[in-house]
């Protein structure tokens, strides 16, 4: 078996033409022609008004993709993920359009996702009984399955979080891919080999234009299928290698996570509503810390990104070094949470900014 079928590129091409095409009707305000509403969101910060359906032409052609292929195993796990994307697919969809699904719909259609994949996926699932606390919620009837469809949900609501500042999303989705490239390559699995390097390949065009520019976006589709995807391959990979710590599952992850779990802890501290976007991410922190900088005006928006490299490529390069040594994971991740909340305090709220000014 390749590592990759060459007729792929067909969809990558695809992939960029739709994305070209899309952004050039874009710009000359077809949508409105069509009916369709202006994005307004307080976590907007992007300028023009730009199209929020990178993700659909993702999946479309990732879609397209597998529907075509002469079916082998890597085929037949992809098959499986975009099946139980379908709930998604279908809300995240009309909320790119529309942007009247309400939050509480977005997550159910998650979380019934999720359960689609844990219910269709016959296994191996990694070996996760004996992480501390985990291993207790494994004793309770259905708690395997509980487990699973929460972190696939943290996981896909983590990604959505990020998506609005210029390949941020996708610098994520990127380093997690390569990660998972890296440990198949490393475990001889062709089969993940394949089935990893297709999603990077069709993805890609959407990087394109994404960065630095900003000239699409995923939307709530693509980020949270997106999320739902990487989740996936992750546990598909770590369920294949028993011989992988599943501490390196939560290393590859570990940003999506941390962000949606910090925005949890965030707003219950603050008593906050856990469906009420704000702009005290961490992404968004420095945006606004750029932005009033005349030097940094134009550019603040992909600035972001390059800054927070640090974080979206750490999980990366940790997990080359530390794969097999499941105490310097533990390390990694702790070293990945301290680095995280040091960002997070040393940058000052938009509050704190704008008090500066006046």
């Amino acid at each position: 078996m390749q590592w990759f079928d060459p007729f792929i590129f067909i969809f990558v091409g695809m992939s960029l033409a739709l994305n070209v095409l899309l952004v050039y009707f874009w710009h000359k305000k077809f949508y409105r022609k069509l009916g369709l509403r202006s994005y307004k969101a307080i976590q907007r910060i992007h300028i023009n008004e730009t199209p929020r359906l990178g993700g659909f032409i993702f999946i479309l052609s990732l879609v397209f993709f597998v529907a075509f292929s002469n079916t082998n195993e890597s085929i037949q796990l992809l098959k499986v993920i975009i099946i139980s994307l379908a709930p998604i697919i279908i809300l995240g969809l009309k909320e790119d359009l529309f942007h009247n699904v309400e939050p509480t719909l977005r997550l159910l259609s998650i979380f019934f996702a999720s359960w689609l994949f844990r219910a269709q996926f016959t296994g191996p699932f990694p070996n996760i009984a004996d992480i501390p606390l985990i291993g207790m919620l494994l004793t309770l009837p259905g708690g395997v399955g509980l487990f699973y469809v929460l972190s696939m949900t943290a996981v896909a609501n983590g990604m959505n979080l990020i998506d609005g500042v210029n390949g941020l999303c996708g610098a994520v989705a990127l380093t997690i891919l390569t990660a998972l490239l890296f440990l198949s390559y490393k475990m001889n699995d062709e089969v993940m080999l394949s089935a990893v390097i297709s999603v990077i390949l069709i993805f890609f065009p959407f990087m394109i234009l994404n960065y630095p520019y900003g000239k699409i976006f995923l939307g709530d589709l693509g980020a949270y299928s997106l999320g739902l995807i990487l989740s996936m391959l992750t546990i598909i990979l770590f369920g294949r290698h028993p011989e992988i710590s599943p501490w390196g599952a939560v290393l590859i992850l570990l940003y999506p996570a941390i962000e949606v779990s910090f925005s949890l802890l965030r707003r219950l501290i603050n008593g906050t509503s856990l469906f009420k976007p704000d702009i005290a991410h961490l992404h968004l922190k420095l945006y606004h810390f750029f932005r009033p900088h005349q030097a940094y005006k134009k550019i603040a928006n992909a600035l972001v990104t390059l800054v927070l490299s640090i974080l979206w490529i750490f999980p990366l390069l940790a997990i080359l070094i530390v794969y097999q040594k499941q105490f310097f994971i533990w390390i990694a991740i702790l070293l990945f949470i301290i680095i995280y909340g040091l960002f997070y305090a040393f940058v000052p709220s938009h509050k704190k900014i704008i008090k500066r000014k006046n």
